[in-house]
């Protein structure tokens, strides 16, 4: 049974930092490579070079799999004979399943199909020999969203952020670099 780990955080926080520190010292550890499960998709420029940064701040020796949508389904095999293995990060994951329903997607449907993919993760992440570490932005905090396709993806963060950090052995929460252990402790 695999070890879960949630890290939270706001932008620039120091989430996939702190991530990818961890699956160093579980790489060495191990001494087997750390799996990245990327969901980010480069659709406008700032989110190429947000891309270009995270692949160049990982080792060489890392395998990455990009997957924007079915995190679940590709976990069971490609963390095979890792070391540890980061998701980063399951808000671009929502937020590529909501928009998979369209524009002006049902809040009820949405929430539907990302909380299927959480709780298949969850699930998976029990199957797996290695930690995995999901990455994930903080957004509850803020200020409630003025549109309707806003306020509907907080909520689907905030409900599955919690499912997560209910079934976590661990839940840190970032904070201008530091680190800050809300649930559990580093094994």
């Amino acid at each position: 049974m695999g070890h879960l780990t949630l890290v939270l955080g706001g932008t620039k926080s120091g989430k996939t930092g702190w991530a990818q520190k961890r699956a160093a010292e579980r790489e060495k550890q191990t001494g087997k490579t750390i799996l990245y499960l990327a969901t980010a998709q480069g659709l406008d420029p700032g989110m190429e070079e947000r891309i270009r940064h995270h692949r160049a701040s990982r080792p060489d020796s890392w395998i990455t799999v990009e997957e924007p949508y079915f995190v679940a389904d590709v976990l069971d095999e490609a963390a095979r004979d890792k070391g540890a293995v980061i998701l980063d990060c399951l808000t671009l994951l929502a937020t590529n399943i909501i928009l998979m329903k369209g524009e002006a997607p049902d809040p009820k449907e949405a929430q539907k199909a990302v909380l299927a993919e959480v709780e298949a993760i969850i699930s998976a992440s029990r199957r797996i020999e290695p930690e995995l570490i999901i990455v994930s932005n903080y957004v509850e905090a803020g200020l409630v969203s003025p549109t309707p396709l806003g306020g509907m993806f907080q909520d689907i963060a905030g409900l599955s952020h919690q499912l997560i950090a209910r079934h976590a052995d661990e839940v840190v929460y970032m904070i201008a670099g530091i680190a800050n252990t809300l649930k559990g402790q580093r094994q």
